[in-house]
């Protein structure tokens, strides 16, 4: 079987396994994001009466930011499932059936990465209903998701490493508040030169300030270069960190393999 397949089967598998609790596997990365646009959007829509805020309409504003957030509030089930599959033995019978154990890891990356993208489209058309504007078009939107999938490998990978490196199921759960400070410590709610100075050194280091103003260029325009190039270029340097250690941390608890 080529290694393909493999991945094709397991992540099939993956996807079945979710079908059984669909309410953790599906709609955890909808409701968190779905509250938070509806919510802000409907209660602190005076916000654009700000001198210098740059849209009338604050779900607008909001929507792209609450799609790439699906990314952070979606993540973790497949980490922990991973250890699960680990502990019950399900990896010595890849083996014995001649599976390479990497297709595991991959399966189980993929699997996050697919729950977030029905999250991102139902955020997307709620965000339509509330007025937001797709002045980018089609491409925008094409971009907008493909920013989406990287986000989402390269935060999900948090959640691996923790996982595989203590072998405890419920160890994830801990990095689950992590997308708190990490919204609130972006541009996700106000520009950034609305931010008081110590809140806008930091979110110049944040990285998912990076996602959502590419975000943002990508669906209400302009669609510049600068800040999609430097989304792209964050998202791939943390995919590189986060799932290069995570495949190590993996390798040791498959026992090399």
């Amino acid at each position: 079987m080529s290694p393909f397949a493999q991945l094709r089967l397991l992540l099939f598998r993956s996807l079945r396994e979710g079908g059984r609790n669909p309410v953790l596997a599906y709609a955890l990365p909808i409701i968190i994001p779905l509250a938070v646009l509806v919510l802000v959007a409907k209660t602190l829509y005076r916000v654009t009466d700000l001198p210098g805020f740059p849209t009338s309409n604050y779900a607008e504003w909001m929507t792209p930011a609450i799609i790439m957030l699906t990314a952070m509030t979606g993540v973790g089930y497949a980490a922990t499932s991973l250890v699960v599959d680990i502990q019950s033995g399900f990896l010595d019978r890849l083996r014995l059936l001649d599976v390479r154990p990497p297709a595991l890891l991959m399966s189980r990356v993929l699997f996050d990465v697919v729950r977030v993208v029905p999250a991102g489209a139902v955020l997307l058309v709620v965000g339509l209903l509330l007025g937001t504007r797709l002045n980018e078009g089609v491409l925008g939107v094409v971009l907008l998701f493909g920013l989406l999938v990287l986000w989402a490998a390269a935060y999900g990978g948090l959640y691996f490493v923790v996982a595989l490196t203590t072998g405890n199921a419920q160890a994830p759960l801990a990095l689950a508040p992590l997308f708190l400070p990490l919204q609130f410590l972006s541009t996700q709610f106000v520009p950034r030169s609305l931010l008081p100075g110590w809140v806008q050194a930091v979110a110049a280091w944040n990285p998912f300030t990076y996602m959502v103003d590419a975000a943002r260029a990508m669906t209400t325009g302009p669609m510049t270069f600068a800040p999609v190039a430097k989304a792209v270029g964050v998202a791939l340097a943390m995919l590189v960190v986060t799932q290069t250690a995570s495949l190590r941390a993996y390798k040791r608890a498959s026992g090399g393999l």
